[in-house]
């Protein structure tokens, strides 16, 4: 196996190596240099030693010329170790003597030659040293030979360094012996060293694989104070915070997992490339993809959007969040169309994922399957432009399309518009007479015939009950007219068949011009004229509102008032006022808790507006069911909270409310709601309406009788059979004409009249009441004649409902 070198052990290991090796490397090369110079030097200080002692003695045999003399201290100069040749030489440079003990053959044919002489130091000829060489082989020196200040001659001496060489060499091998011996001791101690460390390491590296690898209860050894020791702790210590902080992640994750398996909505994530990363169950059954499947395919595979509308690609909010770092909603009109081709709704957004440094990394979208949604919004888009029964435009969406074509009158003074107001004749009697199933079967039968008769010529709509309107732009009078009759020939043709029967109905249409000075309410209102005069002059007729004709002045005053009843209904505008019932004969008996609910209308301007205005206008336009309904509510919730208080409440019930049944089913529904209080709640009716509607009266009495309530016959007196049909109704009080009651004293007429509805009163166990009294001899005289009643302004003035037990 190759070394690696990356492993600290072999890192460490190799570097005291090459630390040794470098130091001893230099060490040596110090250690030869300073014992080359040294030799060297030494070697030159012994050569020019033996050249001055050879010059010191040969003085007298120079000044003698002995030559054998001469000879005999050159010999033994020569004799000297490491001595290459030594001589002398006389001032002309002849050699005198020489000693060679490298070439010994050479000392007699070199006495007598002539060498060149060495030069003098002019400052100091005396002590001057000739070098001839001075290398790594030898050291060639020259001393003078002075007799006192006479140069005889000089002494010439060569010395041989190789022994310097060899000492060198020596040294050098030994260094370097001793070098690899350090070394490779340095690099055993550092084997040790690095074995004793990484071991240490090596079992945490171990460690961490296993950590890697899933395992966490781990020992490892913290012993010792070293770094490693220190390391190990610190190990030891991350490792249990891994442990701690792992746990706490799977368990957020646990929690994060079950959170989004479990939620409705669908949830994909995508990676910062727009590959899906995951996909929970919801995105799954969505998206009709599996999430192992799903998995880093590109969002834009998965989830093909669309627009509903123009059915091209819409770049995904995901991919939108990633690119714009925001977040991102979806488009209203975004469809997804899944792996099996099914078309899914889509609706909700998509945010940019961002780690702790900032940078986006994914992206995750949130969505919900929108389609039964989206179907129900259209549904009630279109049902709050559409009436649910006949599926013709509604009261809302005729008022939008109504003012577009104000607007469109104001704006060119030339076009002509035109209301139609159809208001069906006699189709109260079959909603009477069969129900509602057949008036309703009708109702939808009329809207196919008026479509299949208008067309396009008109918008069509339905305003509520048996009212219809039709709209019609670039349209005068004439041809409004035109189209009118069309419609009423073909509604007057139209047969319903129910159950065996034949049922026909009419149809009064009111025409009104649109112009665009006029609101909405003022052209609906002439309309409305129109049709009712239609009306009033026999049914199944077209009227056209004339808008010089004085005769309509009255009737727009009217409508006026319809307009005003109904505003006031919708803001509760209408106040209760309750009026005393005083009990003449047994105050003991109801006392005087015993009250008749009247009802007062408060304008704009806050003025109170008696019923002699209102009621009029109430009873023409089929309004007071609704303001009985509205009465009785009022009554009953003011009757709950002042129970204890209060022994009997008197209500009056219209008679167009009576021939209703939706009012009655109402009445009903409240009183099933005050079963309690019921017992004290006592029903007026007149006594011409009952007479009037005889079956739907006894009806009725006997409906609410069952719920434990009272009755009241009110105007008793004024009908021309009063007493004939009295034995007839279930009632408990008959309440006496006013007109009798105020000239009682005077008219003996009246007189007899109050005492003979006494007495037959009195027989049938009913209870009589006088209205209208306003003075103490009419309240005697009633009392003595034995009515259990009384009621006016000498009792009582009426007050609104707040104030009577304030």
């Amino acid at each position: 196996m190759p070394l690696q070198i990356k492993s600290i052990k072999n890192k460490l290991i190799l570097s005291i190596a090459l630390i040794h090796a470098v130091l001893m490397t230099l060490f040596i090369f110090d250690l030869v240099q300073r014992q080359m110079t040294f030799l060297e030097k030494e070697s030159r200080v012994t050569a020019i030693g033996i050249a001055k002692t050879l010059a010191t003695n040969s003085v007298p045999w120079m000044l003698s010329n002995d030559l054998a003399g001469l000879a005999e201290i050159t010999d033994a100069q020569a004799q000297q170790a490491n001595i290459n040749f030594v001589m002398l030489i006389n001032t002309e440079g002849k050699i005198l003597a020489y000693h060679n003990n490298r070439s010994p053959q050479h000392h007699e044919t070199s006495i007598g030659r002539f060498l060149e002489l060495p030069k003098h130091d002019p400052f100091n000829m005396k002590k001057s040293v000739h070098t001839y060489f001075d290398d790594d082989n030898a050291v060639d020196v020259a001393i003078p030979i002075w007799k006192e200040d006479t140069q005889l001659g000089w002494a010439r001496v060569q010395l041989s360094r190789l022994n310097t060489t060899n000492s060198i060499e020596f040294i050098t091998r030994e260094g370097l012996f001793y070098a690899l011996i350090a070394i490779l001791s340095g690099t055993v101690m550092a084997w040790l060293m690095g074995h004793n460390l990484t071991r240490r390491i090596y079992r945490l590296i171990e460690t961490t694989k296993r950590i890697r690898e899933g395992e966490r209860n781990l020992p490892i050894n913290t012993q010792g104070n070293d770094e490693l020791s220190v390391l190990a702790k610190n190990f030891s210590s991350m490792l249990q915070q891994l442990e701690k902080n792992e746990n706490a992640l799977f368990e957020e994750k646990e929690r994060a997992e079950i959170t989004l398996k479990s939620i409705g909505d669908a949830v994909v994530v995508i990676d910062e490339n727009g590959n899906i990363g995951y996909m929970n169950p919801a995105a799954e059954q969505i998206t009709a993809w599996e999430c192992e499947d799903a998995l880093n395919k590109p969002i834009t595979e998965v989830m093909q959007l669309f627009n509903e509308s123009t059915k091209k690609p819409v770049t995904n909010p995901a991919l939108r969040a990633l690119e714009y770092n925001k977040v991102v909603g979806i488009s209203k009109e975004t469809i997804l169309i899944n792996r099996l081709g099914d078309t899914i709704s889509l609706v909700d957004s998509a945010a940019p994922i961002i780690d702790r440094n900032s940078h986006i990394i994914g992206a995750i979208m949130v969505f919900h399957d929108a389609t039964e949604e989206r179907s129900l919004q259209q549904r009630l888009s279109w049902q709050a432009n559409h009436d649910t029964l006949t599926e013709l435009y509604n009261r809302s969406a005729f008022e939008s399309e109504l003012e577009r074509l104000i607007q469109l009158s104001a704006s060119d003074k030339h076009s002509k518009q035109s209301l139609l107001y159809l208001d069906l004749d006699q189709f109260k009697i079959i909603n009477d007479t069969v129900g509602h199933t057949a008036g309703d079967l009708l109702l939808k039968q009329l809207a196919m015939i008026l479509e299949q008769t208008i067309q396009s010529r008109g918008f069509l709509s339905r305003l509520g009950g048996d009212e219809f309107a039709v709209l019609m732009s670039d349209c005068d009078t004439d041809s409004a007219v035109h189209l009118a009759e069309e419609i009423r020939r073909s509604i007057a043709n139209h047969r319903l068949f129910w159950e065996g029967k034949s049922f026909q109905v009419g149809c009064s249409i009111g025409i009104a011009a649109i112009h665009g000075n006029l609101s909405k309410t003022t052209i609906l209102s002439r309309a409305d004229i129109a049709c009712y005069l239609a009306k009033d002059k026999g049914r199944n007729r077209i009227e056209v509102y004339q808008e010089n004709d004085n005769s309509l002045a009255q009737d727009q005053h009217i409508i006026d008032w319809v307009n005003r009843i109904k505003h006031g209904l919708d803001t509760q505008q209408f106040l209760l006022y309750a009026q005393k019932i005083t009990n003449l004969q047994s105050p003991e008996q109801y006392g005087e808790s015993h009250y008749e609910i009247l009802v007062r209308m408060r304008d704009e301007d806050g003025q109170i507006i008696t019923p002699n205005h209102f009621l009029p206008a109430a009873e023409r336009f089929d309004l007071m069911s609704q303001l009985d309904l509205y009465i009785a509510e009022k009554a009953i919730q003011w009757l709950k909270r002042y129970s204890a208080k209060i022994e009997l409440l008197n209500i009056n019930i219209s008679g167009q409310s009576l021939g209703q049944q939706s009012f009655t089913d109402e009445l009903l529904a409240l009183l099933e709601s005050n079963i309690g209080n019921n017992h004290k709640i006592c029903f007026e009716i007149t006594e011409t309406v009952a007479i009037s509607q005889m079956n739907n009266t006894i009806e009725f009495l006997n409906t609410v009788k069952e719920f434990g309530c009272k009755l009241a016959l009110d105007d008793f007196g004024s009908g021309f059979a009063s007493f004939t049909w009295l034995k007839n109704l279930p009632i408990d009080f008959v309440k006496i004409d006013g007109d009798f009651i105020r000239d009682v004293l005077n008219d003996p007429v009246d007189a007899a009249m109050v005492r003979t509805i006494r007495d037959i009163s009195e027989i049938m166990q009913i209870q009589s009441v006088a209205e209208f009294v306003e003075n103490q001899e009419i309240c005697d005289w009633l009392r003595e004649t034995g009515i259990h009643y009384a009621q006016g302004y000498y009792f009582d003035k009426p007050k609104p409902i707040e104030q009577v037990f304030a």
